[in-house]
């Protein structure tokens, strides 16, 4: 005996209504595996912009006889940063130009107290520059000058460069302690520089030591004259 099936318009509805569905759930179950299996790299960056901040201490010289005994006095550098190229400092007087002096007379700025040759460094912290030992007991020494000490460098720092300034910290004439004279306003350049390695984040303290010797012919009164540092972070 033989059977068949009739098949209806409404069964060929739902068979293509359920091929239908089906082939939605396919295909979204492909279109998800593809859209969560596509991966994307992210990076992040940031610069951390160099920074300095430096102060300056002064103390002041007692009160000199003309013709007598040297005096001195010092400026503490305290600087810090983040730059991992160090920092250079340079100093200039803010009267010092050719015919002046750092430091002039109170009651008569055309009177003032003899420089020492001005500072100019050498090419390199390793090429000498113009400072020379000067004599603290004759008019080789009657002068107004500076050097960088060398027991001033604190956490390892470079600062100092002793073929500028020499190796000893002498109050006495010493061929191994060089003195200089303040730079001029147009003749700047640096009197150190604490270059790469030097970084730490403590502060670094370094010692600027001033020679005042008059003659026995230097005009009485009060002296003055003002003095610029700067402090710059390495390129």
């Amino acid at each position: 005996m033989l059977t068949y099936s009739k098949t209806t318009k409404e069964d060929l509805n739902l068979l293509l209504s359920s091929v239908l569905i089906i082939s939605l759930i396919f295909s979204s179950f492909y279109i998800a595996y593809v859209a969560f299996a596509e991966t994307d790299g992210a990076s992040l960056t940031a610069t951390v912009s160099s920074t300095i901040s430096a102060t300056v201490s002064t103390d002041t010289f007692p009160s000199i006889t003309a013709g007598g005994a040297v005096v001195f006095a010092t400026s503490t550098l305290n600087v810090n940063t983040n730059n991992t190229s160090g920092w250079n400092v340079t100093l200039y007087g803010d009267d010092q130009a050719t015919g002046n002096t750092v430091m002039d007379n109170d009651s008569d700025a055309a009177v003032g107290i003899t420089d020492q040759t001005q500072w100019t460094a050498g090419a390199a912290t390793t090429s000498a520059g113009t400072a020379v030992q000067i004599g603290s007991f004759d008019n080789s020494g009657d002068v107004l000058a500076f050097r960088v000490m060398s027991a001033s460098s604190t956490n390892g720092t470079p600062f100092l460069a002793t073929t500028w300034w020499g190796t000893e910290d002498s109050y006495a004439d010493n061929a191994n302690c060089l003195w200089a004279g303040i730079a001029s306003t147009t003749d700047v350049t640096q009197i150190g520089n604490a270059g790469t390695g030097s970084y730490s984040a403590s502060d670094h303290l370094n010692t600027v030591l001033y020679h005042l010797e008059v003659a026995s012919t230097q005009q009485g009164g009060d002296y003055a004259g003002d003095l610029t540092y700067t402090t710059v972070v390495n390129p």
